[in-house]
Protein backbone atom coordinates (compact mmCIF):
# COMPACT_ATOMS: atom_id res chain seq x y z
CA UNK A 1 0.00 0.00 0.00
CA UNK A 2 1.27 3.32 -0.81
CA UNK A 3 2.73 5.28 1.89
CA UNK A 4 1.16 8.62 0.61
CA UNK A 5 -1.37 9.72 -1.10
CA UNK A 6 -1.91 9.74 -4.57
CA UNK A 7 -5.89 9.35 -5.39
CA UNK A 8 -6.01 11.36 -8.38
CA UNK A 9 -7.89 8.41 -10.13
CA UNK A 10 -11.14 8.65 -7.80
CA UNK A 11 -14.04 10.18 -9.18
CA UNK A 12 -14.88 11.43 -5.31
CA UNK A 13 -12.53 13.14 -3.45
CA UNK A 14 -11.40 10.83 -0.21
CA UNK A 15 -13.01 13.65 2.10
CA UNK A 16 -16.46 13.00 0.52
CA UNK A 17 -15.85 9.24 0.00
CA UNK A 18 -15.58 9.04 3.91
CA UNK A 19 -19.03 10.69 4.43
CA UNK A 20 -20.82 8.76 1.98
CA UNK A 21 -19.10 5.60 3.44
CA UNK A 22 -19.72 6.66 7.13
CA UNK A 23 -21.05 9.74 7.88
CA UNK A 24 -19.71 13.04 9.09
CA UNK A 25 -17.52 11.48 11.78
CA UNK A 26 -15.75 9.19 9.06
CA UNK A 27 -15.23 12.69 7.00
CA UNK A 28 -14.21 14.30 9.60
CA UNK A 29 -11.12 11.47 10.07
CA UNK A 30 -10.38 11.28 6.43
CA UNK A 31 -9.77 15.32 6.49
CA UNK A 32 -7.59 14.16 9.55
CA UNK A 33 -5.72 11.30 8.06
CA UNK A 34 -4.94 13.52 4.68
CA UNK A 35 -3.60 16.18 6.92
CA UNK A 36 -1.36 13.62 8.50
CA UNK A 37 -0.36 12.35 5.15
CA UNK A 38 0.53 15.70 3.75
CA UNK A 39 2.76 16.27 7.12
CA UNK A 40 1.01 19.22 7.93
CA UNK A 41 0.49 17.78 11.34
CA UNK A 42 1.33 15.56 14.19
CA UNK A 43 0.23 13.06 16.30
CA UNK A 44 1.78 12.42 19.70
CA UNK A 45 1.71 8.89 21.70
CA UNK A 46 -0.52 9.95 23.96
CA UNK A 47 -2.81 11.24 21.60
CA UNK A 48 -2.07 14.99 21.06
CA UNK A 49 -2.49 16.55 17.58
CA UNK A 50 -0.65 19.60 16.89
CA UNK A 51 -0.16 21.53 13.54
CA UNK A 52 3.22 21.65 12.22
CA UNK A 53 2.81 25.44 11.25
CA UNK A 54 1.09 27.83 12.38
CA UNK A 55 -1.05 28.02 9.24
CA UNK A 56 -3.79 27.33 7.50
CA UNK A 57 -1.83 26.92 3.98
CA UNK A 58 -1.57 23.31 2.47
CA UNK A 59 -5.64 22.62 3.87
CA UNK A 60 -7.62 21.79 0.44
CA UNK A 61 -10.89 21.62 2.08
CA UNK A 62 -12.50 23.65 4.59
CA UNK A 63 -13.19 20.94 6.80
CA UNK A 64 -9.19 20.51 6.65
CA UNK A 65 -8.80 24.39 7.33
CA UNK A 66 -11.07 23.95 9.97
CA UNK A 67 -9.12 21.26 11.74
CA UNK A 68 -5.56 23.33 11.04
CA UNK A 69 -7.44 26.59 12.32
CA UNK A 70 -8.24 24.43 15.70
CA UNK A 71 -4.84 23.01 16.16
CA UNK A 72 -3.11 26.47 16.80
CA UNK A 73 -3.28 25.14 20.09
CA UNK A 74 -3.23 21.05 20.94
CA UNK A 75 -6.21 19.31 20.84
CA UNK A 76 -6.59 15.43 21.81
CA UNK A 77 -6.73 13.30 18.80
CA UNK A 78 -10.63 12.14 19.46
CA UNK A 79 -11.77 15.86 19.89
CA UNK A 80 -10.24 17.02 16.48
CA UNK A 81 -12.53 14.34 14.66
CA UNK A 82 -15.58 15.38 16.73
CA UNK A 83 -15.18 19.28 16.78
CA UNK A 84 -14.78 18.35 12.90
CA UNK A 85 -17.95 16.28 12.55
CA UNK A 86 -20.10 18.90 14.21
CA UNK A 87 -19.00 21.81 12.16
CA UNK A 88 -20.81 24.20 9.63
CA UNK A 89 -18.11 23.28 6.93
CA UNK A 90 -19.07 19.96 7.68
CA UNK A 91 -22.54 20.48 7.36
CA UNK A 92 -21.74 22.92 3.79
CA UNK A 93 -20.45 19.30 2.58
CA UNK A 94 -23.19 17.35 3.22
CA UNK A 95 -24.94 20.26 1.18
CA UNK A 96 -22.35 19.53 -1.48
CA UNK A 97 -23.37 15.70 -1.24
CA UNK A 98 -27.14 16.58 -1.74
CA UNK A 99 -27.06 19.02 -4.34
CA UNK A 100 -24.84 16.60 -6.33
CA UNK A 101 -27.25 14.23 -5.67
CA UNK A 102 -25.20 11.76 -3.73
CA UNK A 103 -27.13 11.53 -0.77
CA UNK A 104 -31.36 12.13 0.67
CA UNK A 105 -33.21 12.54 3.13
CA UNK A 106 -33.83 8.82 4.08
CA UNK A 107 -37.36 7.25 4.84
CA UNK A 108 -38.03 4.10 7.32
CA UNK A 109 -39.46 1.08 5.73
CA UNK A 110 -42.93 0.68 7.09
CA UNK A 111 -43.92 -3.08 7.80
CA UNK A 112 -47.33 -2.46 5.98
CA UNK A 113 -45.72 -1.10 2.86
CA UNK A 114 -46.60 -4.45 0.82
CA UNK A 115 -50.70 -3.83 1.58
CA UNK A 116 -50.13 -0.82 -0.11
CA UNK A 117 -48.65 -2.88 -3.16
CA UNK A 118 -51.09 -5.16 -3.22
CA UNK A 119 -54.19 -3.22 -3.24
CA UNK A 120 -51.95 -0.54 -6.28
CA UNK A 121 -51.66 -3.92 -8.29
CA UNK A 122 -55.50 -5.36 -7.50
CA UNK A 123 -56.66 -2.03 -8.81
CA UNK A 124 -54.57 -1.76 -11.23
CA UNK A 125 -55.98 -5.01 -12.72
CA UNK A 126 -59.70 -4.31 -11.84
CA UNK A 127 -58.96 -0.86 -14.42
CA UNK A 128 -58.89 -2.96 -17.40
CA UNK A 129 -62.26 -3.23 -16.82
CA UNK A 130 -63.19 -0.59 -14.48
CA UNK A 131 -60.92 2.61 -15.63
CA UNK A 132 -61.85 4.55 -12.90
CA UNK A 133 -60.49 2.33 -10.10
CA UNK A 134 -57.04 3.79 -11.92
CA UNK A 135 -57.00 6.40 -9.60
CA UNK A 136 -57.29 4.40 -6.51
CA UNK A 137 -54.70 1.96 -8.10
CA UNK A 138 -52.20 5.02 -8.77
CA UNK A 139 -52.24 6.22 -5.29
CA UNK A 140 -51.89 2.92 -3.57
CA UNK A 141 -49.18 2.17 -6.00
CA UNK A 142 -47.64 5.72 -4.93
CA UNK A 143 -48.35 4.97 -0.97
CA UNK A 144 -46.15 1.33 -1.50
CA UNK A 145 -42.92 3.34 -3.28
CA UNK A 146 -42.91 5.40 -0.33
CA UNK A 147 -43.04 3.61 2.58
CA UNK A 148 -41.02 1.09 1.41
CA UNK A 149 -38.42 3.98 2.42
CA UNK A 150 -34.91 4.98 1.77
CA UNK A 151 -31.58 4.82 2.77
CA UNK A 152 -29.41 8.00 2.68
CA UNK A 153 -27.40 7.02 -0.46
CA UNK A 154 -28.94 7.43 -3.48
CA UNK A 155 -28.06 5.25 -6.79
CA UNK A 156 -25.43 7.99 -7.77
CA UNK A 157 -24.05 7.91 -4.62
CA UNK A 158 -23.53 3.92 -4.04
CA UNK A 159 -22.14 4.12 -7.87
CA UNK A 160 -19.73 6.39 -6.68
CA UNK A 161 -18.07 4.39 -3.99
CA UNK A 162 -18.61 1.20 -6.30
CA UNK A 163 -15.18 1.46 -8.03
CA UNK A 164 -13.18 2.76 -4.91
CA UNK A 165 -10.81 0.72 -3.08
CA UNK A 166 -7.91 1.29 -0.52
CA UNK A 167 -5.26 2.04 -2.85
CA UNK A 168 -3.65 4.64 -0.12
CA UNK A 169 -3.54 5.27 3.35
CA UNK A 170 -5.69 8.29 3.51
CA UNK A 171 -8.38 5.83 1.20
CA UNK A 172 -8.05 3.61 3.37
CA UNK A 173 -9.48 5.90 6.57
CA UNK A 174 -12.02 6.76 4.15
CA UNK A 175 -13.57 3.32 3.70
CA UNK A 176 -12.18 1.96 6.80
CA UNK A 177 -11.58 4.27 9.89
CA UNK A 178 -8.50 4.54 11.74
CA UNK A 179 -10.02 1.76 13.71
CA UNK A 180 -10.45 -0.22 11.09
CA UNK A 181 -7.98 -3.12 9.23
CA UNK A 182 -6.57 -3.39 5.74
CA UNK A 183 -5.33 -6.82 5.27
CA UNK A 184 -5.30 -7.57 8.65
CA UNK A 185 -3.32 -4.68 9.40
CA UNK A 186 -4.76 -1.63 11.49
CA UNK A 187 -5.60 1.54 9.32
CA UNK A 188 -3.54 3.18 12.05
CA UNK A 189 -0.28 1.68 11.99
CA UNK A 190 0.03 3.38 8.58
CA UNK A 191 -0.08 6.23 10.02
CA UNK A 192 2.42 5.10 12.66
CA UNK A 193 -0.26 5.65 15.59
CA UNK A 194 0.05 3.40 18.33
CA UNK A 195 -3.89 1.67 19.38
CA UNK A 196 -3.99 3.57 22.28
CA UNK A 197 -4.45 6.50 20.31
CA UNK A 198 -6.42 4.98 17.79
CA UNK A 199 -9.05 3.51 20.63
CA UNK A 200 -9.68 7.12 21.75
CA UNK A 201 -12.39 6.95 18.70
CA UNK A 202 -15.66 4.82 18.99
CA UNK A 203 -15.71 1.73 17.90
CA UNK A 204 -16.15 0.85 14.40
CA UNK A 205 -19.69 -0.14 13.90
CA UNK A 206 -20.22 -3.92 12.44
CA UNK A 207 -21.39 -3.77 8.43
CA UNK A 208 -23.88 -6.45 7.07
CA UNK A 209 -22.23 -9.07 5.31
CA UNK A 210 -22.00 -8.73 1.85
CA UNK A 211 -20.99 -4.72 2.34
CA UNK A 212 -18.00 -4.72 0.42
CA UNK A 213 -17.50 -6.19 -3.59
CA UNK A 214 -13.94 -6.68 -4.67
CA UNK A 215 -12.83 -3.97 -2.26
CA UNK A 216 -14.73 -1.20 -2.57
CA UNK A 217 -17.46 0.44 -0.63
CA UNK A 218 -20.90 -0.95 -0.68
CA UNK A 219 -23.83 0.53 -0.80
CA UNK A 220 -25.23 -0.79 2.24
CA UNK A 221 -22.48 1.54 3.84
CA UNK A 222 -24.81 4.29 3.70
CA UNK A 223 -23.57 7.54 5.28
CA UNK A 224 -23.65 6.60 8.77
CA UNK A 225 -21.34 5.89 11.10
CA UNK A 226 -20.26 5.05 14.90
CA UNK A 227 -21.50 8.22 15.90
CA UNK A 228 -24.05 9.77 14.33
CA UNK A 229 -27.48 9.94 13.52
CA UNK A 230 -28.59 8.22 10.45
CA UNK A 231 -31.28 10.01 9.18
CA UNK A 232 -29.38 13.54 8.04
CA UNK A 233 -26.17 12.18 7.13
CA UNK A 234 -24.77 15.09 8.59
CA UNK A 235 -27.18 17.78 7.56
CA UNK A 236 -27.86 20.19 10.00
CA UNK A 237 -28.12 18.26 12.79
CA UNK A 238 -24.43 16.69 13.00
CA UNK A 239 -23.21 18.28 15.92
CA UNK A 240 -26.66 18.31 17.28
CA UNK A 241 -25.95 17.10 14.06
CA UNK A 242 -26.81 13.62 13.50
CA UNK A 243 -25.49 13.99 16.93
CA UNK A 244 -22.41 13.25 16.54
CA UNK A 245 -21.62 12.09 20.09
CA UNK A 246 -18.34 13.21 21.87
CA UNK A 247 -15.03 10.95 20.39
CA UNK A 248 -17.54 10.21 17.42
CA UNK A 249 -15.84 8.38 15.01
CA UNK A 250 -17.95 8.98 12.30
CA UNK A 251 -20.93 10.89 13.64
CA UNK A 252 -22.64 8.59 15.18
CA UNK A 253 -25.28 6.07 16.10
CA UNK A 254 -28.19 5.79 14.39
CA UNK A 255 -26.88 6.09 10.84
CA UNK A 256 -27.57 9.81 10.22
CA UNK A 257 -26.38 9.40 8.63
CA UNK A 258 -26.98 6.15 8.49
CA UNK A 259 -27.09 2.80 6.31
CA UNK A 260 -26.58 2.69 3.02
CA UNK A 261 -27.97 3.54 -0.18
CA UNK A 262 -30.95 1.53 -0.53
CA UNK A 263 -34.98 1.25 -1.23
CA UNK A 264 -36.38 4.27 -2.96
CA UNK A 265 -34.32 5.48 -6.30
Amino acid sequence: MAATTAATGTRVPPEQIGYLTEGPGRAAETALARLLDAGLVRVSRDGIVSAVHQTDLGATTAVETLILIGLRKPVRFDAVVRNAAKSAEMRSLHQQLRTRRLTRDPRPRLAAWWVFLAFGVVLSLAALLEPWTLLGAVMFLGAAWWTYGAKPLTRSGRAALKDVTASDRVLAVALEGFRGRIENRSVGELFGLPQSVVKMLPRKRKKKAGRRGGGAASSAAGCGSSGCGASSCGSSSCGSSSSCSSGSSSCGGGSSCGGGGGGGD
